[in-house]
This record gives C-alpha cells, sequence and structure tokens, in this order.
C-alpha cells in the first residue's frame, strides 16, 4: 500500500499546486539537493493550520525515508484549533513510534496547542526566555478569542478531553501527567511534595491518596493553585523534569541531542502547496456545499454537463485537501468514486430505480464523515468519538444549507438564461418558439426521458417530433403521461396528466 500511496500523494499535491496557482513561482516545492544523513529542521511559527501539519508531514517522511538522526521541531506558537492540535500530536507520536527522533526547541513561546506538539516530542529544549503551558481551551467569537462557555457542561466535555490528551502525551514521554493537565484546567491544584525522601509532583488525588495510606506527603510548594493555569519558564520547566534544558541557538540543540554541533542540517520551509492546503482546510464546508448544490444542478439538466464537472472538481478539490494532510487515504477514495458512480447508474442507466442513488449517497455521505475524522480514527478513544459526533453535525448543517439553497434556486434555475444554453434544444422545439405553440396548450403527451424538471416529451399532436418541457411542480418518470398547461419560450411547461383529471 504505501508503494502506491506515496505516488499518489505527490502527484495530488502536484496537481493541486498547479490548479490553484498555476504559472506561480514555487508552487512545488523546490528543496535542496541530498545531504549525508544528518539532521532536518522545521519551523512552526504563528497559529497552527493545516499547512503547518503539511509541512510536518513533509518533514517526517523526509527523516524516514532518507535515515536522518534527528528531527528538530522549532515552535513560536499561540496555539490554534483543537482538533488540529491532536492532529499535530498523533502526527509526532505516530513519527516517533516509526523510529523518528524528535526533538522540541520552544524558541519564544510554547502555548495551547504548541504546549501539546512540545509534549509530544522526545526531547524538549527551551530557549532561556521560553515558555511552555497555558493551554486552556477557546472559541472563535466575534472580535477575538474568548473562552468556551460554561453552559450546558460544553467546557466541562471539551477540557476533560483536552487534558486527557496532554496527561498522556506527556506521560509517554516520562514526564508529569499532572503538571500537564494544570496547564488545561485552572480548576486542578497541583502540588510539589517530598514523599519517601524524593520529590514529586501530585495532584489533589495523588496527595489526598497519600495521607490515606499514612505517607505523610510534606509540602515542598504548590506549584498549581486553585484558578491559575500552568506556564513554565525554561529553568522551572527543567526542574520540574517538563524539559531536557536550555538551548539558546540550533548548535545547542544538537550537542544537548548528542549530536555534533557541525551535524548537516536541512531547513525545510512552507511551501506555496502548504499555503494552499490551509485555504482548502478553511473552503472544506463551502466546497462541499457547492459540490452538493452543483450536483443538484445537475440531476435538473440533461446529459452530463458543466454542473456535474463543477460538482467533481469541488468533491476532488475536498478529497485531495483531506488526503494530504493525513485524513484521507485510498480507502476514501474508492468510498468516494464508488457512490459517485452509483449516482451516475441511477440517472443515465436505470432511472426511477430508487436503491443505487440511494446506496450512491450514503456512501457520498460515508466518505465525507470519514475524510472529517480521519484514517486512523478509533471509536474506543473519547477524542475520535467527540470529533465524529461533531464531524456529523457539520455535514447535517451543511446538509440543511445545501437543501435550502436548492429549493430557491429550484424556483429560478430552469428559467435561466445560463441553463437554456446549457441544454440541448432538439429538433422539433423550434415550433414552439412560433406563437403557434399556444395552440399546444391542453395537448396530451408522453415523457421520453425523466423530467427533474426538464427533459423531453412527445406530443399526441406531434407526431415523433421530440420537444424540450419542463415539469411543473413534482418531477416525472419516464412514459409518465402528461400535459402542456403552458409554454416558456421554447419549452413546454406540462404537469402530471392524471393530476389535472383529478
Amino acid at each position: 500500500m504505501a508503494s502506491f500511496t506515496t505516488p499518489l500523494r505527490r502527484l495530488l499535491l502536484a496537481l493541486v499546486a498547479f490548479a490553484c496557482v498555476a504559472g506561480a513561482s514555487g508552487a512545488t516545492p523546490g528543496e535542496p539537493p541530498r545531504r549525508a544523513p544528518g539532521v532536518v529542521h522545521l519551523a512552526i511559527e504563528g497559529p497552527l493550520d493545516e499547512g503547518t501539519l503539511g509541512l510536518l508531514q513533509r518533514a517526517t517522511r523526509r527523516v524516514r525515508d532518507e535515515g536522518h538522526r534527528l528531527l528538530v521541531v522549532e515552535i513560536d506558537t499561540p496555539g490554534g484549533e483543537i482538533g488540529l492540535m491532536v492532529r499535530f500530536a498523533r502526527q509526532l507520536q505516530a513519527a516517533r513510534q516509526d523510529g523518528v527522533r524528535t526533538a522540541a526547541w520552544i524558541h519564544g513561546e510554547a502555548s495551547s496547542a504548541g504546549a501539546l506538539v512540545a509534549l509530544s516530542c522526545d526531547r524538549i529544549y527551551l530557549s532561556s526566555g521560553g515558555t511552555m503551558g497555558s493551554a486552556t481551551p477557546v472559541t472563535l467569537v466575534p472580535g477575538g478569542l474568548a473562552p468556551v462557555p460554561e453552559e450546558g457542561g460544553v467546557r466541562e466535555k471539551l477540557d476533560s478531553r483536552v487534558r486527557s490528551e496532554f496527561r498522556a502525551a506527556a506521560q509517554q514521554g516520562g514526564r508529569s501527567g499532572a503538571l500537564a493537565e494544570a496547564m488545561v484546567d485552572a480548576d486542578l491544584v497541583v502540588r510539589l511534595a517530598e514523599l519517601d525522601g524524593e520529590e514529586v509532583v501530585l495532584d489533589e488525588n495523588e496527595w489526598s491518596d497519600a495521607r490515606v495510606l499514612g505517607k505523610d506527603p510534606r509540602l515542598v510548594r504548590t506549584l498549581a493553585a486553585q484558578g491559575e493555569l500552568v506556564n513554565l519558564t525554561a529553568q522551572e520547566a527543567i526542574a520540574l523534569g517538563m524539559a531536557d534544558g536550555v538551548a539558546d541557538d540550533l548548535a545547542e540543540v544538537l550537542l544537548r541531542s548528542g549530536l555534533p554541533a557541525d551535524t548537516p542540517v536541512t531547513f525545510l520551509e512552507r511551501s506555496n502547496s502548504e499555503d494552499l492546503l490551509a485555504l482548502l482546510a478553511t473552503l472544506t464546508p463551502f466546497l462541499i456545499g457547492l459540490g452538493l448544490l452543483f450536483g443538484y444542478a445537475e440531476l435538473k439538466t440533461q446529459g452530463f454537463g458543466a454542473f456535474g464537472v463543477a460538482a467533481l472538481a469541488c468533491f476532488t478539490l475536498v478529497f485531495a485537501g483531506r488526503y494530504l494532510v493525513g485524513l484521507a487515504d485510498v480507502p476514501h477514495l474508492v468510498l468516494l468514486v464508488l457512490g459517485l458512480a452509483l449516482v451516475a447508474l441511477e440517472l443515465f442507466l436505470l432511472p426511477g430505480h430508487v436503491w443505487p442513488g440511494v446506496l450512491g449517497g450514503l456512501l457520498l455521505v460515508g466518505a465525507l464523515l470519514a475524510m472529517e475524522v480521519g484514517s486512523d480514527f478509533d471509536w474506543n478513544r473519547p477524542w475520535d468519538r467527540s470529533v465524529a459526533w461533531e464531524a456529523a453535525f457539520r455535514m447535517t448543517c451543511i446538509g440543511a444549507g445545501t437543501a435550502l439553497a436548492a429549493w430557491i434556486l429550484s424556483a429560478y434555475l430552469p428559467d435561466t438564461p445560463l441553463l437554456r444554453r446549457m441544454v440541448q434544444v432538439p429538433d422539433g422545439a423550434a415550433v414552439a418558439a412560433t406563437p403557434a405553440t399556444d395552440e399546444l396548450v391542453g395537448t396530451y403527451g408522453t415523457a421520453l426521458t425523466d423530467l427533474r424538471p426538464v427533459g423531453k416529451v412527445a406530443l399526441d399532436a406531434r407526431g415523433d417530433a421530440e420537444l424540450e418541457a419542463r415539469a411543473e411542480g413534482a418531477a416525472l418518470d419516464r412514459g409518465a403521461r402528461v400535459v402542456v398547461v403552458a409554454t416558456a419560450g421554447a419549452r413546454l411547461v406540462v404537469q402530471d396528466a392524471r393530476e389535472l383529471r383529478a
């Protein structure tokens, strides 16, 4: 599978870059020539986004493929969106499991999500003025960021999920899970205590348990008081075992990591393609809605035309963006293509058979949901379950918004000049453009194609001539008996003959 997915990933990256910035210089990243195995360096600066995640994936692949000895992640970030933060952390944790040696170098601040990124690395170094911590969840509101509201237990549930991610990342690196949690939740109390002749970090529960067991811990100092978030300076982080040393330049990072200061370093910078990934991530809900809307418009026109091409382009961009940041994989593409194929089967080969279209629609929705939760989704993980429910809610909102837009457009779409140019006018339709067309009102005929709402009919009074028609009201199936109720330019307006008789 790896031999297939790697070239596919590169091909998609090149296609997305070419389509979005055709002719722009640097659209495909020009990387320096290969060197002897050494160190790969990348910098995370400013808020986290999908483009930076793409850069991290490129860096981990390069270390793994070329056998480099260390990945240095330089961090100076105030954080970013919570779901993205978890994906950064899991990307680093997966790289560590694959044998990639990682070192976080906090050259500024590693706040909020940046703290979890640092905790997910093997080693952590801070510059003399570096800090890490203060990871309370926030939400975007008009005018900036604000704490997540406490109403309805939203804050408590979110805090619990984020705390578990921080604790797990810290403990995996042999660091204090209690201190990591206190970076997230200001209600936690954490103490430095002397227990059995050693100084240990204890949260409130561990402190109480020690006293119940008669171990009589002695308080050295309170590290996190009620109402305070933990935010550690370089010296504090080192003293408490949350960091491994001070490094004011990259040479010191290398030396502290056990490498010579002159070890070759490959500096990876964010490319135009990764900027495009960030843009695609922002536009994903819009692209999904637009793709569904174009698909609806395609259903309302004859044959396969520009609306269908536009819908495919939207879904292709969604898949490409999700694939290149690791959320989608080949199985998702298979689901997406199979869903589109079943919908096409319903439209063009088996009109009137409901099951291919319904099954295809379900596969499309399933593929889009799967691409939102990621290819490493695990229902047993509380965080993944919450992501799945949130993705389902977003998809429901997108679907409802698209349905509303489609309902509004359905009143105007059939009569727009654009659609009239896109629908092929068959032989005999010219008759409908003459004043004599009014004489056809009240005549009966048969639908030659499905009318959803545009299609072709044959009128009893016109023999075998195919005329363009639009169904007024509900869609009509091929073979239905129809009656002409009005004309609109070169097009007839028809209704189900049975409804008219009723």
